[in-house]
């Protein structure tokens, strides 16, 4: 028994003195021998803080796992009142109900004199029976206030909510704070043990300190001594009397016009002037304020109940952990309670993995809590077993939405032949009144969801019925039907807005299918869930989850001897556009090759176009540009068939970046602005059908050129609207990628630190945000970038070097190469000369290869600067000159304009230090003759500076 180890070692109450630690109990002075069970008895009472106890809790507590006979509790009770002589009131018995403490306990060294018998019965009638808490109330400051405000100004408040979101332990503190505002007193009467509505009538009475607590009584009579009182009554968990505790309290409120009750229940009583206070779960951080985790009153409690059993997990790195508890646990007190008893056995990432099994994981409640809060399964038991028929069968059919439902969904999955579509409405509006049903607002049409943990308990009360895999089927069905019909509509060319009604069915299509892929499951239905999932996977770009169904889905196919259908066409495509957004592999083109010949086969222009799209793709990234320009001739002759307007659009974007490969860039640039001329007012689906946003793409593409160009104007404004397309159509991935390739790479180009740093912070929100893994690798490179910029060279080792190793061949691409040399150039000026070195010469060894014009000039020119730091400018300067040399003539002969200049002016700066002036004024004035724009720009500015300079140019920077 260690339920008060918060308290002192010793406590008083009346004359009497309690030694815990010793177990020693002494009344008036003299040490009174009780026997080991009696003293037990006694410790259990006291903790349970003015709580009513059951004779059968009290031998499930004291007598845990004995068999005792009958009037054990009863003799033990009886001995402990001679035991405490003139302290024996502090016991009292509730007839039929159990037994209460009911004395003031305080410390033995705060205790007061022992008075004459009249104060003593003060002290145990005393008006304020509400006592304050051993612990802090966390996460429900808001809460308290609105609450003490509402009753002050309300007769009848009573706090709603599910079992264990801490409806009583709100409603003790809003009890405690008005205990001077009720000038006749706050009282608190526990119901969870009043079994039968006959003992309604003396439920006041023992808290009131009626003449008539101990034998059955009316209403009338209780009321006759305190009609005319200010008094607040708290009626703890009514949800299993509601009946009778709502005609008691009317009749209460009729004749004490004085009297307040706060009722708590998973119901409301329903009453003419009741103010209904549904009690939230803990605010849980979204995935957009995770970093700000412990600012939410989930974390909080959390956090705090773990540093009393397992401080040593509260640590900075452990937080997402924290967060996942916080949210598979929908924010419910008493669950993160439980949850918090394991961290020391089990660790944060233990109790994580644990939840699936949450049943059995959290059993190990307060022994003070009431039984059916000692344990998750008891508490949802409670609120079971008060349901009716109708009531469990649709709240176990339910249980099978992973997500939100509406109504109509609700009756189509949960009707059948016994249960009409009358009778499931009937069952929402009652379980919702219950707490078992959540009711969403602000979605449109009406919504409603099961907590987590509800879910998981009705689950396992339908999977008890022996009908579950026909039920699990019915659902899976009703969300291929729903998914069937979106694609439907979009292959007819109607917009299919997948957002409005696929996307609320995401959660739905994971746990069919996985239902479906496990051994009790139906795969056919699995692979076609699969299939027709295809379209709102690429919109919501959840592409790594993507590809682990479908490559679930082949092997199905495989083993049936399938794989020759329109759906492996279909599967195919998808896996190689999944394998394509992480990397440019083999395993890619091959999936493309596959699902092309298959759309040849069965003449499907959508899938020929769409595996074109991917081989091209996989082409130009690694370095095959002959190749690509021919599949975008391809792409653009089968487009001429495509029932999709877009797709001409797409064929014009492709053709514009491979004229950009082979460094024709007058025809890149009007390729690109004949795309984004002629693009129609496509449909968000049309526009994103090819992974990316075509208008996006195309700005993007723009902005590289037209810097290339000399035209840091232009580019810097096609950059930005590049984003600004993609935060139009609200595409994830693509605008990630605006933001990442465009907007970043022109605002470090052109010196614009505010817009670079406010863009990394963008791009970072938005990968992680949507959760894409690719991206948060470019967002955390972006990141470190800047950490090297600022003196962080351990950024480059630590992020820089891992995250270009995972995107394989990709870091090669031309439009990364001003990033990869920036870096370089940075980490080579703090001192990591030969690491810097290292980055550039296979990126130029791989340009020079494949004949990537567009990257050649700068990778020359960051290697020459890289040997001058390596080996200074008398044993560097024959090298590195030659090497400048070239880029500025290979800038030239393609019209690299901006590569040109920054050439030039690191070979100015090499001239410079060797006392050639002239030389070096004459050189660069030509280049910087040629722009027309971009004059604030950082190399624009360094030029004219040298330029300008009339003597000592070896001054400049």
């Amino acid at each position: 028994m260690n339920g008060l180890s918060e308290f002192p070692e010793a406590l008083t109450f009346g004359q009497t003195v309690v030694r815990l630690q010793r177990r020693e109990l002494c009344h008036a002075g003299n040490r009174v021998d009780v026997g080991a069970r009696a003293f037990d008895l006694l410790q259990f009472l006291m903790e349970a803080r003015g709580t009513l106890v059951s004779r059968d809790t009290i031998k499930a507590s004291v007598w845990a796992g004995r068999v005792v006979e009958e009037n054990t509790v009863e003799s033990q009770i009886s001995a402990l009142r001679r035991a405490l002589g003139d302290d024996r009131d502090a016991i009292r018995t509730i007839a039929g109900r159990g037994y209460q403490f009911v004395a003031d306990v305080a410390p033995e060294q705060l205790a007061t004199p022992v008075c004459d018998q009249s104060t003593a019965v003060r002290t145990t009638t005393c008006a304020t029976v509400i006592h304050p808490a051993a612990s802090p109330l966390i996460g429900r400051a808001r809460d308290l206030a609105d609450l003490i405000d509402i009753a002050k100004m309300r007769r009848l408040v009573t706090l709603v909510g599910t079992g264990g979101v801490g409806k009583t332990r709100l409603a003790f503190e809003v009890a405690h704070a008005l205990t001077s505002y009720f000038t006749d007193g706050v009282f608190y009467a526990e119901l969870a043990a009043t079994l039968s509505a006959d003992y309604v009538p003396t439920i006041p009475a023992i808290p009131l300190e009626s003449p008539f607590a101990d034998r059955a009584q009316t209403l009338d009579k209780l009321t006759q001594s305190h009609a005319g009182k200010h008094f607040l009554l708290v009626l703890d968990n009514c949800e299993h009397l509601v009946h009778s505790i709502a005609r008691f309290t009317e009749r209460l409120l009729n004749v004490a016009p004085r009297a307040t009750v706060i009722a708590t229940s998973r119901e409301a009583l329903r009453l003419s002037g009741e103010y209904t206070y549904r009690v939230p779960s803990l605010d849980i951080p979204t995935e957009d304020s995770a970093q700000d985790a412990r600012a939410f009153g989930a974390v909080q409690l959390f956090e705090h109940l773990v540093k009393n059993t397992a401080p040593e997990w509260l640590r900075d790195k452990e937080m997402p952990i924290i967060v996942q508890i916080c949210r598979r646990l929908d924010g419910i007190p008493l669950a993160m309670e439980l949850a918090a008893a394991c961290v020391s056995a089990l660790g944060l990432s233990g109790v994580a993995d644990q939840l699936d099994d949450r049943f059995r994981l959290l059993t190990r409640g307060f022994r003070t809590a009431l039984p059916r809060q000692q344990t998750l399964l008891s508490t949802l038991d409670w609120s079971y077993e008060l349901l009716d028929d109708n009531q469990r069968i649709v709240l176990e059919r339910l249980s099978l939405f992973a997500g939100h439902f509406t109504l109509d969904a609700a009756q189509h999955l949960a009707s059948d032949a016994e249960v009409s579509a009358s009778n499931v409405l009937d069952a929402i509006i009652d379980l919702e009144h219950k707490s078992l049903v959540c009711s969403l607002a602000g979605l449109g049409k009406r919504r409603y969801r099961l907590l987590e943990t509800t879910r998981a308990y009705a689950r396992r009360k339908l999977e008890g019925r022996g009908d579950y895999s026909l039920w699990a089927l019915r659902h899976a069905n009703y969300v291929l039907e729903v998914f069937t019909k979106a694609d439907q509509i979009a292959a007819g060319l109607s917009e299919s807005d997948w957002f409005a009604t696929c996307a609320p069915l995401l959660d739905d299509l994971r746990a069919a299918m996985c239902w479906g892929f496990s051994p009790g499951g139906d795969r056919r239905v699995a692979v076609d869930l699969t299939v027709a999932s295809i379209p709102l996977s690429m919109q919501v770009v959840i592409l790594g989850e993507c590809l682990v169904r479908v490559d679930m889905a082949l092997q199905c196919l495989t083993e049936e001897g399938s794989t020759q259908d329109e759906r492996a066409m279909k599967l195919f495509a998808a896996r190689g556009v999944c394998l394509l957004a992480h990397s440019a592999c083999s395993q890619a083109g091959e999936a493309f090759e596959r699902s092309r010949m298959l759309a040849e086969k069965f003449d499907n222009v959508e899938y020929q176009l769409r595996a074109i799209w991917g081989c091209w793709n996989l082409a130009y990234r690694n370095g095959r540009y002959g190749e690509s320009f021919f599949l975008a001739e391809t792409f653009t002759s089968v487009a001429t068939r495509s029932s999709f307007p877009c797709d001409g659009i797409v064929a014009k974007r492709m053709s514009a970046i491979s004229h950009f490969f082979k460094a024709e860039f007058a025809s890149a640039d009007a390729a690109l602005h004949a795309a984004l001329q002629s693009t129609p007012a496509s449909s968000r689906q049309q526009r994103v059908r090819f992974l990316y946003d075509e208008r996006m793409i195309a700005h993007a593409a723009l902005s590289q050129i037209q810097w290339i160009r000399g035209r840091p104007d232009r580019a810097r404004a096609s950059a930005i609207q590049s984003l600004g397309d993609a935060e139009e159509l609200d595409h994830p991935t693509s605008i990630c990628y605006a933001l990442g390739e465009a907007v970043c790479t022109l605002a470090m180009l052109t010196g614009d630190e505010l817009l670079l740093k406010n863009s990394i912070k963008s791009l970072n929100a938005a990968a992680r945000r949507h959760g894409m893994p690719s991206w948060k690798i470019r967002a955390s490179m972006w990141e470190a970038h800047v950490e090297i910029r600022n003196g962080s060279v351990d950024a480059f080792f630590r992020v820089i070097l891992p995250g270009l190793a995972s995107i394989g061949t990709k870091r090669f691409l031309d439009y990364l190469t001003p990033f990869v040399a920036e870096t370089a150039m940075m980490t080579g000026r703090q001192g990591r000369v030969f690491d810097a070195l290292a980055l550039i010469e296979p990126a130029l060894k791989r340009a020079l290869d494949v004949r990537d014009e567009c990257s050649i000039p700068e990778l020359l020119r960051t290697k020459a600067e890289l040997i001058l730091l390596r080996d200074g400018i008398a044993d560097g300067q024959f090298e590195a000159e030659s090497l400048l040399l070239e880029a500025c003539r290979k800038a030239q002969q393609y019209g690299l304009l901006s590569w040109g200049l920054r050439a030039c002016l690191s070979l100015a700066r090499l001239w410079l230090g060797s006392g050639k002036e002239r030389e070096a004024q004459s050189m660069l004035k030509p280049i910087y003759a040629q722009f027309t724009e971009g004059f604030d720009t950082k190399d624009l500015r360094e030029a004219q500076a040298i330029l300008d300079a009339p003597h000592d140019l070896t001054s400049l920077p």
